[in-house]
């Protein structure tokens, strides 16, 4: 049976990535693989890394074990686990001897090691040029590169560096062309005369030989670029793409031509997200909708809406979706996505043109590199095709308050991390205290950099990219590869955590201790260093007072609000060592959790390793006074000032949001954003009785989805500290 069978084969689906098992006579097992990488990594010492790496890519492909199954429209990898990629023993090994080499190590290990600050080299945020790869193919962005190779070599003799790069172009694409033909083999011989297999295998193909011709094709090749560049070649993918926009030129041609059926479309792409369901990325994959096309319509379609409506009779919380918002999105689109959302199917987040329009053309991006734009990762957004980015520095917001009662040294690790401001005793106003938080945060971030700048100029030894290199087409032209220093825009993002827990620490110490001298700035810190042990009457004041972030407080917003004006103006257009300049992005990925554990006690009443606030959101269970006051505190600050991502997440109780009524409630807080400049929002529907009674019955709640910052998990899937944070954030929601 051709089609109609999904139900059938989502055991197989679920366990094509969770419980693989690929014929062992298709290939080596991994392990065998690995010892094969070694020995290259051996006897290759001292070639380029870039032509190790694509040797590396090589032997995986033509060694991998495979499959194409009856029960998938997609052909199987026996590469596909994350944390045990295989090229991973190439980058570890470089990175290690890098390492070794670099005068800022002990910095760097100091600043992580204390909380203070995540510092890493970042592959994880490119996106190829998708219109590239589906105008060209795999074998067109082969010969895209021969080309300019061609071109380079009448200029003058390449130098080893620009050799080794095109040469890793090479061996990498004509590696994926054997692979094509390696699946494709495999289906023919093991058919049995089952039409799908049949169909996979011609697919395959086409693929081999050129660009997509139809649906299924395009679907593919989205897939198998994926698991080549994210699973083999060790380069995070972070977009899908702009999914109907690219994929609505096939579904009309396959419809008017009856290539497909309406119906066959509708599973090709359920088998499609079934894919990155069962691969089940803890952050979830994503691609986006929508946009604004050059005549100012809107590139939402009725393809736009078959995907939502495939995506939600699937209940899955991977991959996720962003939707690009304007004045021009269709109205029943837009009740779609809220109706989802408020049903608990909340993996969507929106994403307002008119904000990335601002912030791109304050950086001097055009208007035209704003209107297309490519959304990714949770919410961030990238000139399309032409800018690369890397997000090497989380920064802890609030950690600067402890290292003023502290003078510069961490609590908890004892590790000096910041600077000296002086001991708590010679501080004797809030502007005191207050002038001293932004010099230990400045001393972090210029510290930050100095670490960045200086790994940053070898990310291209780290992990080169052939695989990702060659859809970028500024990076053949000046041949070097695109992740370190090849594109036209080669940026830097630093991501921020705890803005709101920060602010809220802050405006404590201005009203409890220098205003209503309720405490003394000695006494607080000793109730810190006890976690409020002995001062739990204090603390439950603190939690009561009514001055937090996230409602409508003028102090607390307006701390907030000179936090975020500081470490902009310090961030962003400032230079990097990849040619290219920095930009700040309020998104806080899991550092709101993690930054949490490695942060003592804290003024504003929370205790030693509890999570801190994320994005531009309020401190869990803090916004008391409702949802319009929560967006005004979140509009005090410009978005524009975070021209990489700008997040609010608002928690809505289920009443509020119920028939008609709510729906046009929920548009109208959406429009509301919008036109305040709010850039990105998500949404959690919640009344604490429900998440109280999945935390008591999980079983009666097996599909119950909670967003987190910027990915969807399961709420049984959540550790009890996390639950209970969520808990309390829902106790305050008002119907």
């Amino acid at each position: 049976m051709l089609y109609n069978t999904l139900e059938r084969d989502k055991p197989y689906l679920w366990g094509k990535f969770q419980r693989p098992e690929p014929d062992p006579a298709t290939g080596l097992d991994n392990e065998s693989i690995k010892a094969g990488l070694k020995k290259i990594l051996e006897e290759m010492h001292g070639a380029p890394h870039s032509l190790i790496k694509a040797r590396g890519f090589e032997y995986i492909v033509r060694n991998v074990r495979i499959d194409v199954s009856p029960h998938d429209w997609f052909a199987g990898f026996g590469c596909w686990d994350r944390k045990d990629r295989l090229l991973g023993i190439f980058l570890n090994t470089w990175a290690a001897e890098l390492r070794k080499e670099l005068s800022t190590a002990e910095v760097s290990e100091k600043l992580n090691a204390s909380g203070a600050v995540l510092l890493y080299p970042d592959f994880d945020h490119s996106v190829p040029d998708w219109d590239a790869v589906f105008s060209l193919g795999f074998s067109g962005l082969r010969e895209r590169a021969r080309t300019y190779r061609r071109k380079k070599e009448s200029e003058h003799p390449l130098s080893r560096e620009e050799a080794a790069y095109f040469d890793s172009i090479e061996v990498t694409y004509s590696a994926i062309s054997e692979m094509l033909e390696r699946f494709r083999r495999h289906a023919l011989e093991h058919a049995d005369g089952h039409p799908r297999v049949l169909a996979v295998a011609e697919c395959l193909a086409h693929l081999r030989q050129g660009p997509p011709g139809n649906t299924l094709e395009a679907l593919e090749l989205i897939y198998l670029y994926f698991i080549f560049g994210e699973h083999i070649d060790h380069m995070q993918v972070r977009s899908l793409g702009n999914l109907d926009r690219i994929l609505y030129p096939y579904y009309r041609r396959d419809l008017e031509s009856k290539t497909f059926e309406e119906a066959h479309i509708r599973e090709f792409i359920d088998y499609f997200l079934m894919q990155f369901a069962s691969i089940n990325n803890y952050w979830g994959h994503p691609f986006y909708l929508g946009g604004t096309r050059a005549d100012g319509g809107s590139e939402f379609n009725e393809l736009s809406l078959l995907i939502l409506e495939e995506f939600e009779k699937l209940n899955i919380t991977s991959p996720k979706i962003q939707l690009k918002i304007a004045d021009s999105t269709p109205a029943e689109l837009l009740d779609k996505a809220l109706d989802m959302v408020r049903r608990h199917n909340s993996s969507l987040v929106f994403v307002s043109e008119n904000a990335i329009q601002r912030a791109f053309m304050g950086l001097g991006f055009s208007p035209e590199e704003a209107r297309t734009c490519d959304v990714n990762g949770c919410y961030e957004y990238d000139v399309r095709g032409r800018e690369v980015k890397t997000a090497p520095i989380y920064l802890n917001l609030l950690k600067p308050v402890e290292l003023v009662f502290f003078n510069g040294v961490d609590p908890g690790t004892k590790i000096e991390c910041g600077c000296r401001t002086g001991e708590l005793e010679t501080i004797r106003s809030f502007d005191d205290f207050y002038h001293a938080y932004f010099r230990q945060l400045d001393f972090l971030l210029e510290q930050s950099f100095r670490c960045a700048d200086e790994f940053e100029k070898s990310l291209h030894e780290i992990n080169p990219g052939p695989v990702f290199s060659a859809t970028i087409e500024n990076s053949l032209k000046v041949a070097r590869d695109a992740f370190s220093n090849g594109s036209v825009y080669n940026n830097t993002v630093v991501l921020h955590t705890g803005l709101a827990t920060a602010a809220d620490a802050l405006e404590v110490v201005r009203d409890f201790v220098f205003e209503r001298k309720l405490v003394t700035l000695e006494e607080l810190r000793e109730a810190l260093q006890n976690n409020w042990k002995g001062y739990e009457k204090l603390r439950l004041k603190i939690l009561r007072s009514p001055g937090k972030y996230g409602n409508g407080s003028t102090r607390a917003d307006s701390l907030a609000e000179a936090i975020a004006h500081y470490a902009a103006a310090k961030i962003n257009l400032r230079p990097n060592a990849r040619g290219g300049f920095y930009k700040a992005g309020m998104h806080s990925a899991r550092t709101f959790l993690t930054f949490g554990e490695h942060t003592g006690a804290t003024p504003d009443g929370r205790k030693a390793g509890d999570e801190m606030s994320k994005n531009v959101s309020p401190a869990m269970g803090m916004d008391a006074q409702g949802v319009t006051a929560l967006m005004r505190s979140a509009s005090l600050i410009d978005s524009a000032l975070f021209p990489a991502d700008y997040c609010l997440d608002v928690m809505l109780h289920p009443a509020a949001v119920e028939g008609r009524d709510g729906l046009s409630a929920m548009k109208g807080l959406l429009s509301a954003y919008r036109k305040q400049n709010g850039a990105s929002l998500q949404f959690n529907i919640f009344n604490a009785e429900t998440l109280l009674d999945a935390q008591k019955h999980p079983e009666h709640y097996p599909n119950l989805q909670v967003r987190v910052c910027g990915w969807n998990v399961r709420f049984n899937d959540l550790c009890r500290k996390e639950q209970d944070a969520y808990i309390e954030r829902a106790k305050n929601i008002r119907e």
